[in-house]
């Protein structure tokens, strides 16, 4: 699990033989520095490194697949780079702390000069006129030194004020914000560093820059709307979902609405600078160019800002600064997302939600059986076995898994939920993303890469 742009200059070289495993192996990141992870590339060195008698007999694929599968997943381009974004935030506020303490110090140094000199002065019996001189400096000096040490107080103050912020925004809580999402440890670190920790700053008042945009794409039932509830509700934010099953046009309508009253919220005296979270679930269905509307435009038969896509855009453009607030997207269909809007100055972060990983799985089954059962379970057996599904092309979503304890509830053999009910339930319940399903949205995937690469040579 990653944060990437989808976007052809940022998107790992992804095909179908690897994306289907891309999601399953999470718990064992890899670290890269490169900006670019050239799949067919490593797969081609793991295949040719084979044994003679492997690549006679044609063994050793699957292996050379799996491995590689597993540098995709660690691959994430955007990872350091927030995290130094964050730290470069931090260490600018500490070296401005620093810096205010050594003019505190010469200051203060300037200031016992002057009281030296002034002192030697009143016993050389010096004229009226020096030590009136010197008194005026030495007030002078004291003045100065006094709002050097204002200055690295408030810096002081606004350095522990933004690290108790941050201690607090990224708390975990009983039943609050990331508490109410399992698993998926990696991709909460990065939002926090990237948004949730910028809202501490922010607090502080510091200039930061926030995302007008952030698409969380995968198959059906991977949990994106929950997802986004809990990222708003982890970093304080007001939260606003519009209903995109209504006209289009009242979509649009309805997010000039909100987005008028998450200006007013900011400055209001009882939410002080209290961002909005706005979402926009299965943003596709309004993110999309029809053919009528490409082919008139191809035509200059009417103005971009005319379409739905023109006024999307026109938004996205700099919601986060003018009105903050920041627009979260879902879609199970990412190639039906128009690609101007998936343009890294509207919608920088574009996360792919896909199948639980075992260890996230291990994770979601010991979150929903919590209270349903006091027997000892080995949860991450249950993810592992839940991940075999993978060996033939098919995954349980997040949603899958919790059908599995459904079934495992409602079939259990004892007063509670055993280990052995669960293993019957993953027996019974088909895993929830075939084949087909994944396939159709690797095509979409592709197809969209393709489309944006001939966009970028044009």
């Amino acid at each position: 699990m990653f944060i990437h742009p989808i976007t052809a200059r940022f998107t790992p070289n992804v095909s179908k033989h690897g994306s289907l495993k891309q999601n399953t192996y999470t718990q064992n990141p890899v670290s890269f520095t490169s900006d670019y992870f050239d799949y067919d590339e490593i797969l081609k060195k793991k295949l040719d490194a084979r044994s003679g008698w492997k690549k006679l007999f044609g063994a050793g694929k699957k292996k050379a697949k799996q491995e590689t599968q597993l540098e995709l997943v660690g691959f994430t381009r955007a990872q350091n780079r927030i995290a130094d974004e964050k730290e470069k935030q931090i260490e600018m506020q500490k070296r401005l702390l620093e810096q205010k303490e050594e003019t505190l110090k010469q200051e203060r140094e300037a200031k016992r000069l002057v009281e030296r000199q002034l002192e030697m002065e009143k016993k050389a019996n010096a004229q009226d006129k020096i030590i009136l001189e010197l008194q005026a400096k030495l007030e002078a000096a004291q003045k100065r030194e006094a709002a050097a040490q204002t200055d690295f107080d408030m810096q002081a103050q606004r350095v522990a004020s933004i690290q108790r912020d941050q201690s607090i925004l990224t708390k975990r809580e009983k039943g609050k914000g990331w508490d109410k999402v399992a698993g998926h440890e990696e991709l909460k670190r990065q939002l926090e560093e990237a948004f949730i920790n910028k809202i501490a700053l922010e607090k502080n008042g510091c200039d930061v820059s926030l995302p007008n945009g952030i698409l969380l794409y995968g198959q059906h039932g991977t949990g994106k709307t929950r997802f986004a509830q809990a990222f708003a509700e982890q970093a304080g934010c007001r939260f606003v979902e519009i209903n995109t099953m209504q006209s289009d046009e009242d979509v649009i309508d309805d997010l000039h609405n909100e987005l008028k009253k998450s200006k007013k919220a900011y400055f209001s005296p009882e939410t002080p600078k209290k961002r909005t979270i706005i979402l926009l679930d299965d943003f596709d269905s309004i993110a999309k160019l029809s053919k009528d509307e490409e082919s008139m435009l191809q035509n200059k038969g009417f103005d971009f800002t005319d379409t739905n896509v023109g006024q999307l855009s026109e938004i996205l453009s700099d919601c986060a600064d003018k009105y903050k607030a920041t627009i979260f997207m879902t879609t199970n269909h990412p190639r039906k997302v128009s690609s101007e809007l998936l343009k890294e100055e509207l919608t920088p972060y574009q996360i792919f939600l896909g199948p639980p990983g075992p260890l996230d799985a291990s994770k979601i089954f010991k979150y929903h059986l919590n209270g349903f059962t006091d027997e000892q379970i080995d949860y991450m057996r249950l993810g592992n076995e839940v991940g075999k599904a993978i060996e033939d092309e098919l995954a349980y979503s997040a949603q899958g898994i919790v059908d599995v304890v459904d079934y495992a509830k409602e079939n259990k053999q004892g007063a509670q939920v055993a280990e052995p009910d669960l293993l019957n339930a993953i027996e019974n319940v088909e895993p929830d993303i075939s084949k087909e399903t994944f396939n159709a949205f690797l095509d979409d995937m592709i197809e969209l890469r393709a489309g944006l690469e001939g966009k970028g040579d044009e």
